[in-house]
Formats: structure tokens, sequence, C-alpha cells
């Protein structure tokens, strides 16, 4: 159950808007303890983040309060398919500074929509679509492997710096640590859940892509920290990343983490049925892992 404060900061709705929504119009109800205080359900939290969602795209809450769960869904699935086909207005001068080698340029781009936006928009809207086509052009042998590099060496520089700025390390708190194993080269996908948590005030422990089982186990043992998430593009997943899978899940109920696992191959292992341990979780994407470790963070 959560209380209305928990509700305002997963939903970014103000109390009184909640208390408006319900009075007015319905849209749920809250049960109430011996002293009259609101607690919501899980349901109700997805139903005001579907409502919260939808007004913000224009949606009036009269016609749609109403409406259960699934057509919430079914309506913001119409929403994001719409949205696709937009794209931020800096994403096109990114990759042009890219393909002219002007890598000064792209980062004060970078550095400008880091400014004017917050950290899960700057992430998914403008980091992970330049990434994306990025690799693209590079596999249709439009961009070389230097100008990938050089990007990529960007984009880690922006945001390890970002990182740093964020979070306290003297603090006690909720710990997160990031990496990916032998033959995970890929390393973006865990960097940009590594902005999000400190974001998120959580204490991150990044230490980077292709990392032996054995490292990642060793560092668990000593960090010991509340969540473990491991970045897994290729698919299938190399045997070898499958099997160091299962080291990093043993140390990890010995020590009492849980590990998010996230990426193409983490699709992959998910479908099949190979997570290795019930402690084991998927992550979808970019949205399904803030939101996650929000919800993880309050609760802590």
């Amino acid at each position: 159950m959560y209380s209305i404060k928990a509700i305002t900061l997963l939903t970014g709705l103000p109390a009184e808007t909640l208390r408006a929504w319900e009075r007015r119009y319905d849209c749920i109800t809250p049960t109430r303890s011996d002293n009259n205080r609101r607690h919501y359900s899980q349901q109700d939290l997805e139903k005001l983040k579907l409502l919260a969602q939808l007004t913000s795209n224009g949606h009036t809450i009269s016609k749609i309060a109403g409406l259960t769960g699934d057509a919430l869904r079914e309506l913001q699935q119409q929403v994001q398919v719409s949205d696709k086909d937009q794209q931020h207005p800096l994403l096109n001068q990114i990759i042009e500074a890219v393909l002219d080698y002007r890598i000064d340029w792209c980062e004060q781009l970078l550095k400008r929509a880091m400014v004017a936006s917050e950290p899960l928009e700057f992430s998914r809207d403008i980091l992970l679509p330049a990434l994306k086509k990025v690799g693209e052009l590079w596999h249709e042998g439009k961009l070389s492997i230097a100008q990938e590099h050089m990007f990529t060496c960007c984009v880690n520089r922006i945001v390890l710096s970002m990182v740093n700025n964020m979070q306290n390390m003297t603090t006690n708190g909720a710990t997160m640590l990031f990496a990916t194993p032998t033959d995970e080269p890929h390393e973006c996908g865990i960097l940009l859940g590594c902005l999000l948590a400190a974001n998120l005030q959580y204490r991150c422990y990044f230490l980077g892509s292709n990392l032996p089982g054995k490292d990642i186990v060793e560092a668990t043992y000593h960090l010991k920290p509340d969540i473990i998430l491991i970045g897994l593009v290729k698919t299938p997943p190399e045997q070898t990343t499958i099997h160091e899978l299962k080291i990093v899940a043993n140390a990890a109920e010995t020590v009492g983490s849980v590990i998010w696992i996230a990426g193409n191959g983490a699709n992959y292992i998910y479908e099949n049925s190979l997570l290795p341990s019930s402690r084991c979780e998927l992550i979808t994407d970019i949205d399904h892992f803030h939101n996650k470790a929000q919800q993880r963070r309050l609760s802590s």
C-alpha cells in the first residue's frame, strides 16, 4: 500500500489534484486507515500513472477518469505510437556533428539538451535515439568506427560527470552496481541506468563493460549493493555470459542483493526461462527501470 506522499512522488500529481480527481470524478477509491489517512493499492498507482500521462498529453480527465486500466493502457499505446513519429529537435544536429567529426559541437549540443531536460527525458528522448542512430549509420557503412568511438566517449564523459555531481557517496542509502559480463562490450545501457539511479539518490558503483563474472562477484562481496544491474545486448547471449550470470546470481543471493537484467539479451534469457535465480528480474525498458528504481527507493 502507498501513502498519498508516495503517490505524489511516483506520479508527479500534486496531492490537491489527487483529492480533486477522487472527489469530482471518482477515478479511484483509496482505503482509509483508522486515523482517516488515505492508502493506495498497486492498481490505484498504475491507474493514476496512466491518468497523469494521458492528461499531460492533452486528454481531459473528465472523459477518461471512468475508463478501466486496460482501456487507459490502450489509449496510452495509441499516444506512444504517434509520439514515435516525433523526435527531439537537436537529434539531427547531433548526428550531423558526429558525421562532420565536430565532436566539440556534438558535446555542446548534448550539454544544451542536458540542461534543458530531466535525466529521464535526456536519456530516453535524446541519448538513446542518438546512440541507436549512430549504430545504424555504422552498420550501413556511413560512419566510421572512429566516429562511433568518439561519440560513445563523449556520451560516457558527459553522463559520468553528471553522475559524479549528483551523488554523495558519504551518505547512507540504497546502492546499485552496474556492469556487463564477459563478451558483452556495450555499456551505454547500464551507463544511462547509472544516471537515472544517481538522480534518484542511489549510491552508484559503475564497473563498466566486459567484466569477468568473478570480478563482479568480488565487487559484490565488498560493496554489498542492494541492486546489481547487468546489461545484456547480444542475442542470444554467449554461453560464457549465461554461465557468469549464474555465478553473479549465487553471490547476490549470499549478500542479499537482487539482480536486474536489461537489454535484448536479457529478453532472450527471460523468454527462454533461463533466469538463474528467483532474485533475478527482467527490466523491459528505460521507463520500467526508472519506475522500478523509484518504487524501490521509496520503500527502502
